[in-house]
């Protein structure tokens, strides 16, 4: 046979070629032309035989991917070309320096073995179809992987109800690589299949056998190739056999929400009064070059840009609020076009691209059965059973797409008014997109703004309640505050009431100075303790209030009283008494009004004084120092009272008459030298006869 090789020693017999000849040589250059200088200038013969080094790898390595030279000999592999000898002779130099060794152990291909494999041989097949597409039909009938492959295909070619009702395999039958074939693939497929368009297509037999081919190549030879002169036809009226319901249940439905909401559009009332209450506001805030008689929907949306001075509300809480208080009738217009809120997401022009399909599908297929490729049933594959399964489907499909394109035709023109009815353009692409969109903005932002007015009157109410209680309570806590304690007239008591803290703020504010307070006191002793001068001729007061300190203690200790001595000493007992009502009552009066200093200066106080861990010691340690101190003040007065009343008694005369310059003598106690700053100067009797004095009135000299 042409091209069959020829075995070395194997003579050639006529009718047999042998090896075609050598190339001839180019033809010699033209004199004159120009000659390049770096390549050789011999003629070279034919192309040597390259033959595999005697060397060879112990291990299979990985291969080195060439991209070989056509014609080496007029390139600069030319000089590359050494014989056989001296190849050897260069592969066992390599060898001696290590480099093939090296080059074996870094490049060793790794060995593939199976895991779990059957020991059998395995079976080969022969793959005409791409790899893409090998891949594709493995995939998507992955569900039926453990099928048989003779099996699949009658599934497929029958109709079989497990095969229409897989999304997954429809979409893949319909796909263009099944339902266009490659030529190539065609020429490589044609020798396995069967022309099903002929007559006696059962008994004709294949020249090739198609258990030959992969099971993928199997699926493919059998359904996309051998029906391929009706294969897409078929798919799709399969296709239409299976969705044409669910997909008109959807589109209508979508198509019939349309219409619905356009009608409660066009007629919702309260709607139209809200739009004309926005115009008519915002008419009154605008000058007169911006007043408008109507405004588009867009509008809308910068309601909520408006805000007040405070820039605490907006435009649009105050429509909300003025629409709630004053005309709440228009205030369910929300609930009357409620539905463009899930309208907004549903695409008119979409929809209307959905129908016309969806029609259009119908008539192609209806065409297909009447006069198409789904006509001629006798070019079908024998066991085809497409017919039958889409002509029980057929009428309602077409009932279904006449009343889909009445839902069409109705939906098209109620949007069409209706945009015009609110002042939009119809025509233009993105108004029709949007037109559900911009009232379903100010749907969402109104409800919004109602919720925040309603929460703003519930606080400012709450506060008024709270501000109306205090009121209530600070009333009741003066009433009770003078009208008496609780249960004298069955009142609630001060405490309970917040009476308490009303009177001492009062206390704090009407609290004097300290420095005052001290002022005060020192003024009342000196005025208790000052002697009184009695000028000369006026009559003298009795001894009784001359002398009203106690005795000496020797003189007690004596026993001896006279008249005086005993009127002296019962007057010193009552001046004992009287100085410690004093030295008490001032006592009491520091506390008090260290107390109401203290509750005046707790607020300065608290946040002026330092806070340290011995801050309450120091206070502590305070506190009894000053008590310690009144306690030692009030023992002083004590003894300086009771040595002003022995040095009175020793100075002066027992007479009534007599008349005498008492000079106090040098306190010689500790006590007496401590307080003689407190003891008050002596005072001098004069009774000169002066017409003036008398004797309840005397002269006071200074």
């Amino acid at each position: 046979m042409p091209g069959t090789p020829r075995t070395p020693g194997t003579p050639i017999q006529p009718g047999m070629m042998g090896p075609p000849p050598p190339p001839t040589p180019g033809p010699p250059p033209m004199p004159g032309a120009r000659k390049g200088g770096y390549l050789p200038q011999t003629n070279f013969g034919p192309v040597p035989t390259m033959s595999m080094p005697f060397i060879r790898p112990k291990k299979k390595l990985k291969a080195l991917h060439w991209e070989k030279v056509d014609a080496p000999q007029v390139t600069v592999w030319a000089a590359h070309t050494p014989t056989h000898a001296s190849k050897e002779e260069k592969y066992m130099e390599l060898s001696r320096k290590g480099v093939l060794d090296e080059v074996e152990k870094l490049f060793m291909a790794k060995e593939i073995k199976k895991i779990g494999g059957s020991s059998s041989k395995k079976e080969d097949k022969k793959q005409l179809i791409s790899n893409d597409l090998r891949k594709t039909v493995h995939i998507s009938l992955a569900k039926f992987s453990q099928i048989p492959t003779d099996e699949v295909i009658r599934m497929i070619i029958h109709c079989d109800r497990d095969v229409i009702a897989n999304e997954t395999v429809m979409n893949f039958l319909q796909k263009d690589d099944m339902c266009v074939i490659p030529d190539n693939t065609a020429k490589l497929l044609a020798p396995y299949s069967k022309d099903w368009t002929g007559t006696d297509a059962l008994r004709t037999e294949t020249e090739q056998d198609p258990n030959e081919l992969t099971r993928e190549d199997q699926i493919y030879l059998h359904t996309a190739f051998e029906l391929r002169h009706y294969w897409k036809s078929r798919v799709r009226a399969l296709l239409l056999a299976r969705t044409f319901e669910p997909e008109y249940d959807e589109t209508s439905g979508h198509m019939r929400e349309i219409v619905k909401v356009s009608e409660s559009l066009r007629d919702s009332v309260a709607l139209m009064n809200v739009l004309g209450l926005i115009l008519d506001i915002g008419n009154y805030m605008n000058d007169s070059n911006k007043q408008a008689t109507g405004f588009k929907l867009s509008s809308l949306s910068r309601l909520g840009m408006v805000k007040d001075e405070k820039n605490e509300s907006t435009f649009a809480d105050l429509v909300e609020r003025i629409v709630r208080n004053q005309y709440p009738e228009w205030d369910h217009f929300t609930d009357d076009i409620g539905g463009v809120v899930a309208a907004q997401k549903l695409n008119v022009e979409q929809l209307k691209v959905d129908a016309r399909r969806y029609i259009d599908n119908i008539k192609n297929v209806q065409t297909s059965l009447d006069s198409g490729n789904l006509s001629d049933p006798k070019k079908f594959h024998p066991q085809d059973r497409v017919s039958q399964v889409v002509h029980r489907s057929m009428k309602d499909a077409r009932r279904k797409a006449e009343q889909m394109q009445l839902y069409l035709d109705e939906m098209t023109r109620t949007y069409d008014d209706i945009m015009t009815f609110y002042g939009e353009d119809s025509t233009d692409d993105n108004a029709r997109r949007d037109f559900f969109a911009k009232l379903a903005s100010f749907v969402t932002e109104w409800k919004k703004s109602k919720e925040k007015n309603i929460a703003m009157e519930e606080t400012r109410r709450k506060n008024e309640a709270s501000l109306a209680r205090k009121r209530a309570a600070n009333t009741s806590a003066l009433h009770n505050a003078s009208t008496g304690p609780s249960g004298v007239d069955g009142t609630m008591s001060p405490s309970s009431t917040g009476a308490m803290d009303t009177l001492l703020e009062k206390l704090r504010a009407a609290a004097p100075q300290a420095r005052d307070q001290r002022d005060r006191r020192r003024r009342a002793r000196l005025k208790d303790r000052h002697e009184v001068r009695v000028a000369s001729g006026q009559q003298m007061p009795e001894m009784a209030e001359l002398a009203k300190v106690d005795p000496p203690a020797d003189e007690g200790d004596k026993g001896l009283l006279s008249p005086q001595s005993t009127t002296s000493g019962e007057a010193s007992s009552d001046k004992a008494a009287e100085m410690a009502t004093i030295s008490e009552g001032e006592d009491i009066a520091d506390r008090a009004a260290s107390m109401l200093q203290g509750l005046r200066g707790d607020g300065e106080a608290d946040s002026a004084r330092p806070i340290s861990k011995d801050g309450s010691l120091r206070v502590r340690r305070r506190r009894e120092s000053a008590d310690e101190e009144r306690k030692a003040r009030r023992n002083r007065r004590r003894t300086a009272a009771s040595n002003a009343s022995g040095d009175r008694e020793s100075t002066l005369s027992p007479g009534p008459d007599a008349e005498t310059n008492t000079i106090p003598e040098e306190p010689s106690s500790p006590t007496q030298s401590e307080d003689a700053h407190l003891k008050p100067p002596p005072r001098t009797v004069i009774s000169p006869p002066s017409p003036e004095g008398t004797a309840t009135r005397p002269v006071q000299i200074d």
